[in-house]
């Protein structure tokens, strides 16, 4: 991320800054000698494209993050200002080093600053942004240290909380941990997560609003597939179509864009496995299986391992419900009905009444036949290649136990009682 902006430092802004410092030296005695030609410049500056014009909407704002927060001024013990950059941002014209600030990154937590990193930010858009924040002196200091550790160029975009006058190659240091990344600019999406918890993070985050995600998502501005629909309404669904990760927001993004980006994700792992082609070869019953049901049973599965790691549940258990659907008989699985219920209290289980309650549309007790209308988690990438290759064990049956999951033959219900009901 060292690509710099035309117009940056080495064309026509080293050359206003050559002209500026010139002008300093011939009058020391003015209050702002910097400051006496800068209405002769305005004109030509106009005709290029400058650092300060072209990411000053980039930079530091906070705005969505944290309000009306103002940043700290450096030069305050207390209360809330604005640092002004400096007015030296480049080397001299004898090439001598940029001036830098010197502290490291070490502050205390009301003293740290944001620092907002737009998606595809160059290493000059940073570098302004970190001024106007007042952690570097001038943008030269952060770009010189760029060029020196090439390691550390690759900023992923967010907004960042970081400590004031810290020197360039501080700065980088600091820009490159994830640990300074403000909470409400990460989002981690988890298999066995619910879809709709995860627009709740990030309503709660950036205050969005939930009738921006369900119009996204109900008028498919976010690219799903034509077959990611509820069974039952017809209506498009998120659920299960975003790829766990982790997730930074910046200043720019949208309901819209952050559900994009994860569609998009899950999207490329799907082609990449030819889901569409591999499910269409498995039974769901009497015909073969849509998209949206295969990735429903791995959902079911990630649901019923308890976002365990073991895929061997995870194809024995998509073995069982083909047998059960091809059998017609009824999947009788209690964490698809919890994902109507919605959260229980910590420890707390559903009991058989609320699972089998047959005004719970994702009920699979009687009388509701084979699958619920949606998936009812956000599978791992493993879960779904489980569901795609279901085991050939004669499994049937499940239930978990203290010694974990039990499977069973569809001869075993004698077997399978004993176990799961603890005798």
């Amino acid at each position: 991320m060292i690509d710099e902006e035309p117009g940056g430092f080495g064309g026509f802004e080293e050359e206003v800054s050559s002209m500026l410092h010139n002008r300093a030296a011939r009058h020391p005695d003015h209050t702002d000698p910097v400051g006496i030609t800068k209405r002769h410049l305005k004109a030509a500056r106009q005709r290029r494209r400058t650092v300060l014009g072209a990411s000053t909407a980039l930079a530091v704002t906070g705005g969505a993050v944290f309000g009306l927060y103002g940043v700290h001024s450096p030069s305050q013990s207390a209360g809330v200002g604005v640092v002004k950059p400096a007015k030296n941002t480049a080397s001299g014209p004898d090439n001598t080093a940029a001036a830098d600030y010197t502290a490291g990154g070490d502050c205390a937590v009301s003293e740290k600053v944001p620092v907002d990193v737009p998606r595809g930010a160059t290493s000059q858009q940073i570098a302004d942004a970190l001024v106007i924040a007042g952690v570097v002196q001038n943008a030269q200091a952060y770009l010189d240290a760029v060029k020196q550790d090439q390691t550390r160029t690759d900023i992923p975009p967010g907004t960042y909380v970081i400590c004031p006058r810290m020197s360039g190659s501080n700065a980088v240091v600091e820009l490159s941990k994830r640990s300074n990344l403000s909470d409400a600019s990460v989002v981690i999406v988890q298999p066995h997560e619910w879809a709709k918890d995860v627009i709740a993070s990030l309503t709660d985050k950036r205050k969005w609003k939930q009738a921006d995600f369900d119009a996204a998502i109900a008028q498919n501005t976010i690219g799903l597939p034509a077959w990611s629909v509820d069974s039952t309404s017809h209506h498009f669904t998120v659920e299960g179509m975003l790829e766990p990760g982790t997730y930074t927001i910046t200043s720019a993004d949208t309901p819209q864009s952050m559900l994009r980006q994860m569609v998009a994700n899950r999207m490329d792992f799907l082609k990449s496995i030819n889901f569409v082609t591999q499910a269409g070869f498995l039974d769901c019953g009497p015909a073969k299986c849509t998209p949206e049901q295969v990735l429903t049973v791995a959902s079911i599965a990630e649901s019923e391992n308890q976002g365990g790691p073991d895929l061997y549940n995870g194809d024995h258990m998509a073995e069982g419900m083909y047998s059960r659907l091809k059998s017609n008989d009824y999947l009788t699985v209690d964490s698809t009905a919890l994902y109507y219920i919605g959260h229980l209290p910590a420890g707390r289980l559903p009991t058989a009444a609320q699972v089998q309650d047959p005004s719970n549309p994702y009920s699979t007790y009687a009388p509701h036949h084979g699958l619920p209308p949606t998936p009812v988690s956000i599978p791992s990438d493993a879960m779904i290649q489980a569901a795609l290759a279901p085991s050939h064990d004669g499994v049937y049956y499940w239930c978990t136990t203290k010694g974990g999951i039990q499977f069973f033959t569809k001869s075993q219900p004698a077997e399978r009682d004993k176990v799961c009901s603890g005798q």
